[in-house]
């Protein structure tokens, strides 16, 4: 009767450290998971975040988040054709991160609500952002007075005078158009216009582009130099073409100067 008493005892006391054991991995494999989103979460609260919203690999609706005022932007694109590489090389429109919509239908006027349906719709709506991500700016669409929300509708292949004043106001970093910091680029490729490309990109995120222009030769490698102490503008550089930034001691014609070399040509960033 002992040995049957005894033998249960430590059947049990071994039921318990396994479920112990597993409870204890699933515990850690949560943590490590949660860590892991939130390294890979792209809206930061301190600054501009711009989302696109594509159905069909089309772009349907451009989302810009402004925590510093609090505002909310909506450019609702009417064409019924414009893929995501279109915008960015075309009409100089680099939006943080995209959320793929499964039907037009899915594209809700109301911010809030459509970023709580990106949460419920995580499994089947593709996207770059973390769940994180959607709670976080969920949270604060719905922060946002009524008075600071707006949502005007652009016909891109129109090429309506207005167009680029109403890009440049939906989108502008307000910590860009804040510094103010003056930038010159050069177009050392072989590629018309590339230059260009990169300075409409930059000019609807709010900055101030002083001049561009072509170098005599042709450069193999891309480089970033700016005068004075490093900024929220020069980093917003950094991360858009790949590039770490080197100081300089000399006053340039532009505080920020912009070499583009042929290792930025097959470029998706602008």
């Amino acid at each position: 009767m002992k040995k049957t008493e005894s033998t249960d005892s430590r059947s049990l006391k071994t039921f318990y450290l396994y479920v112990a054991v597993v409870v204890t991995i699933i515990i850690i494999s949560l943590i490590i998971k949660g860590i892991l989103i939130i390294q890979h979460s792209k809206f930061n609260s301190a600054h501009d975040f711009v989302l696109a919203v594509t159905q069909n690999n089309n772009v349907k609706e451009i989302i810009a988040f402004h925590p510093q005022v609090p505002a909310v932007a909506v450019l609702t694109i009417e064409d019924v054709k414009m893929s995501y590489p279109t915008l960015i090389r075309e009409y100089g429109i680099t939006p943080d991160a995209y959320l793929q919509v499964g039907n037009a239908a899915d594209v809700n006027p109301d911010v809030t609500a459509f970023m709580w349906s990106s949460v419920l719709h995580t499994e089947n709506w593709q996207s770059d952002l973390t769940i994180i991500d959607k709670v976080r700016l969920t949270l604060f669409a719905k922060s946002v007075t009524t008075n600071n929300k707006t949502n005007e509708a652009i016909l891109l292949a129109a090429q309506a005078p207005q167009m680029d004043t109403t890009i440049t106001n939906a989108l502008t970093d307000q910590d860009i158009a804040d510094e103010n910091i003056t930038i010159q680029i050069i177009n050392a490729t072989d590629i018309s216009g590339f230059g260009q490309r990169l300075s409409r990109t930059l000019t609807n995120m709010g900055a101030n582009v002083v001049e561009v222009s072509t170098a005599q030769n042709v450069q193999n490698k891309t480089t970033v130099q700016y005068y004075g102490d490093s900024s929220y503008t020069v980093n917003k550089i950094q991360k858009l073409l790949d590039v770490k930034p080197m100081s300089i001691t000399r006053q340039p014609i532009a505080n920020i100067i912009i070499t583009l070399g042929t290792d930025e040509q097959k470029t998706k960033s602008f």
